[in-house]
């Protein structure tokens, strides 16, 4: 059995996320860590020519290592540009590792990455995203509606994620599973647990968004919904998840319920 899903924090009408996706902006302060500073010896540090990289897995410090910025398997899609790097002195192992100092071509994110972690851009595939990917085949294996699919595209830049998918439709083809829509919170996270499990389905952070929309079909209706749920901002930080989504009709309900789920690996 895979290990459950970490870090999870649930989402229902009128229930905001409390400190604003904490896992992704969390502040410096919050993440600085001496120990971890002390534990590097700066040999040197210089600028670098310009190369087009990602990363997928390990994070993104501050130099010196003193804070965290995230998780790169958060920002998968992501192209890292180079414009330093530095040698550090790992005081427990006795090694010396380089670290590169990255930024997005956007400006919105950056920090120092262990060179083993950054791989060339040009010899990794971009991910598909729901603004990219071909819904045919996720149409067919996974019985998504028009309503589905319009409801992800607000998240262009998200990418399509089978196995919470596969998740989220048992919550509403399932009487057992559709607490997960109305409940509290507590009770929708452990519930959501227990499905991914069974899947066999492993995330380091996960989001659930629940809303309720009089007028599933109405695009405007459902942007609106949804936007009563998360801020601009809370809605840019989940742009670089993975996402599944659905609105359905669950028993004893008018209009359409909406289940928005993000997560990263």
């Amino acid at each position: 059995m895979k290990q459950f899903v970490k870090g999870i924090i649930a989402l229902g009408v009128g229930i905001s996320l409390v400190g604003g996706l904490g896992t992704v902006t969390a502040s410096a302060k919050s993440q600085y860590s001496a120990s971890r500073s002390k534990s590097v010896r700066l040999v040197w540090r210089a600028s670098m020519k310009r190369h087009a990289l990602t990363a997928v897995k390990g994070s993104r410090y501050s130099k010196h290592l003193g804070t965290w910025y995230g998780y790169n398997s958060s920002l998968p899609d992501v192209t890292w540009y180079t414009n330093a790097h530095e040698k550090l002195y790992d005081v427990a192992t006795g090694k010396y590792l380089i670290y590169y100092h990255v930024n997005s071509a956007d400006g919105q994110h950056g920090g120092w990455i262990w060179r083993g972690y950054l791989k060339s851009a040009a010899s990794t595939p971009a991910a598909a995203t729901t603004a990219t990917m071909n819904w045919a085949t996720a149409t067919k294996t996974a019985g998504l509606q028009p309503a589905d699919i319009n409801l992800m595209k607000l998240f262009p830049h998200a990418a399509y994620d089978g196995d919470l998918m596969a998740a989220v439709n048992q919550v509403f083809a399932s009487a057992d599973n559709q607490p997960i829509l109305t409940e509290q919170i507590t009770s929708s996270q452990d519930d959501f647990d227990q499905l991914l499990t069974a899947n066999n389905a492993s995330y380091s952070a996960l989001y659930l968004v629940r809303f309720h929309v009089s007028d599933p079909t109405n695009a405007a209706a459902v942007k609106q919904a949804v936007d009563a749920q998360l801020t601009a901002q809370q809605q840019k930080d989940l742009q670089r998840w993975q996402i599944a989504g659905k609105i359905g009709t669950p028993t004893g309900t008018t209009g359409g319920t909406g289940l928005l789920v993000f997560a990263s690996k």
